[in-house]
């Protein structure tokens, strides 16, 4: 390998922990199967298998990990516990490609292009933002005994499902139900509580949404032609025109329509797939306990498509009482529920662009722009060192 020995180092250390994370994660989802002297050890002692042994251990390391101020020291352990993400970010870099090529599909599909509005910035009349130095952090809380030793049980909800799946031991399994069921009524609740709740906070802080733009206009109503090119000003100039096509999309109702009716399909099926995915591991642990005879992959199947295959649960009151709360959170989450919720949304954040259209359009702030504009354009000289 070329360059210097430190260099060579840093690549081998980097290597060992991709390395590692593709060998832990391997295993933690069952594709690979590795004998440990430790981890054979510890099943005779206790009497565990050895997948229930390592995801044990996942579960305890990953909890001393997310421990305040800890993940400044194990930098690598965290690219260990993110690893599958990375194997997924040229997928994302395609996807997000992709998503610009139908947004210009979109614009092709419209026969005329989008008005463009004739006045590209305007000023706030408020006065420039004062940035204060004394702010003060609020210090965070120190977690006591009771949550730090519950964290297993309120996080990583797929270890758990993984154990639910491969355990051998009844216990375990009761366990496991009971956590991954917590999770999911904690989960439920939540999605409940945004979409027919968070009207309140929507209008409080949805003004939140334009407050950079808001700090940029104050930056523009304070400058005056005196003074010179800096590169502040070029990122002022730079911050402004990137608003400017925010806010050209926002306020267009075609691309809006498009791009909600694509956001409501890709919440609800993430919504409706996550807890069909939860539901089958509940199902499959209360027929295992009930001694009836259901595998997981019918379980999930039937789960995904629980309104139409309720039917096929195994014949038990808990299981089909479990079938019911799922198909009311069907019913109560349907694509009726979610379309309202993200068109109120969305149709807020439109007539608020419009909003901030209006405000632009004064034509008393364009002289403000193009000052700002001469200025971004101008070579900035550089400040001699003392």
């Amino acid at each position: 390998q070329k360059g210097p020995p430190e260099v060579r180092l840093q690549k081998e250390q980097i290597q060992v922990v991709k390395d590692l994370a593709l060998f832990l994660w391997l295993h933690a989802v069952l594709f690979l199967e590795f004998q440990s002297a430790l981890v054979t050890k510890l099943s005779g002692l206790i009497k565990l298998t050895t997948s229930e042994v390592v995801l044990f251990l996942l579960l305890i390391t990953f909890s001393l990990l997310a421990g305040s101020g800890f993940w400044r020291m194990v930098l690598s352990l965290l690219y260990i516990y993110f690893f599958p993400f990375v194997l997924f970010w040229h997928l994302l870099r395609n996807f997000v490609l992709l998503l610009r090529l139908m947004n210009a599909w979109f614009n092709a599909q419209r026969g005329t292009p989008p008005a463009t509005p004739t006045v590209t910035i305007q000023a706030a009349t408020t006065t420039p933002p004062v940035i204060s130095a004394d702010k003060e952090t609020p210090k965070k809380k120190s977690e006591t005994l009771w949550r730090y030793l519950l964290r297993p049980f309120r996080s990583f909800t797929l270890l758990w499902c993984i154990l639910l799946l491969v355990t051998t031991h009844r216990w375990i399994l009761c366990i496991c139900l009971a956590v991954v069921a917590a999770q999911l009524a904690r989960k439920i609740f939540f999605v409940l509580k945004l979409l027919f709740f968070s009207d309140v906070w929507w209008q409080k802080y949805r003004f939140a949404i334009f407050a950079g733009l808001q700090k940029s206009l104050n930056a523009l109503d304070a400058l005056t032609p005196e003074v010179g090119p800096s590169n502040e000003l070029k990122s002022l100039f730079n911050q402004l025109n990137l608003w400017e096509k925010i806010l050209r999309f926002l306020s267009d109702p075609y691309l809006m329509s498009r791009w909600g009716a694509l956001i409501v399909a890709a919440v609800f099926g993430t919504i409706y797939a996550y807890f069909g995915l939860l539901f089958s591991f509940v199902y499959y642990s209360l027929a295992y306990l009930w001694g009836a005879s259901f595998a997981w992959t019918d379980a999930i199947v039937t789960s995904e498509f629980i309104p139409f295959l309720i039917t096929d649960l195994p014949k038990m009151a808990i299981v089909r009482l479990v079938g019911g709360i799922h198909c009311t959170l069907i019913v109560a989450i349907g694509v009726g529920t979610v379309v309202s919720f993200f068109r109120r949304k969305l149709e807020d954040i439109r007539k608020g662009a419009e909003d901030m259209n209006k405000r632009l359009a004064d034509q008393s702030v364009r002289e403000k722009y193009l000052i700002l504009e001469q200025k971004a354009s101008m070579p900035v000289t550089p400040t001699p060192k003392v």
